[in-house]
């Protein structure tokens, strides 16, 4: 038999930049559990008509348009991030954020993490009685994402 070669969730996480020079440092996002990394596509769909056949179905022609990419997290407030991240919705430049992939030691495949410019775009705080509070965020890329290897 052959299994899928699995990634535990609790082996990714995404890190925020501190903004320092020459060197920034990259802090995990302490309390977001849940995490997600989506990149999207744009196209420009133009319908072209058979000159031969006017009648016959059209195709669509697709050019390929703009690239985007995107982070989300969700969980638990960890309180000495909220200074952070309420500074990275409130600057009026992009911050430097990385999903990494934090596979155990000698056992690497993915082994790296994607990187680039984003706006904190969405910030939600919520609180139930009884509970702990909770944090969702979106960040929303401000300039390419790449994938660095680790070295």
């Amino acid at each position: 038999m052959a299994y899928t070669d699995k990634l535990k969730s609790t082996r990714v996480y995404i890190a925020m930049g501190d903004g320092a020079t020459p060197t920034e440092v990259f802090a995990p996002m302490c309390g977001i559990n849940t995490k997600g990394f989506q990149q999207t596509r744009a196209t420009n769909d133009t319908v072209d008509w058979d000159c031969a056949d006017p009648d016959a179905s059209p195709i669509t022609v697709r050019d390929i348009g703009a690239k985007d990419w995107t982070i989300t997290g969700s969980g638990l407030l960890h309180r000495s991030l909220l200074a952070d991240l309420q500074a990275a919705f409130d600057s009026g430049n992009p911050t430097n954020f990385r999903f990494v992939f934090d596979e155990p030691t000698g056992s690497e495949v993915i082994d790296g993490f994607y990187a680039g410019p984003g706006i904190v775009t969405d910030f939600n705080i919520t609180g139930n009685n009884g509970e702990y509070v909770n944090i969702s965020i979106t960040i929303s890329g401000a300039g390419p994402v790449a994938f660095v290897t680790n070295p």
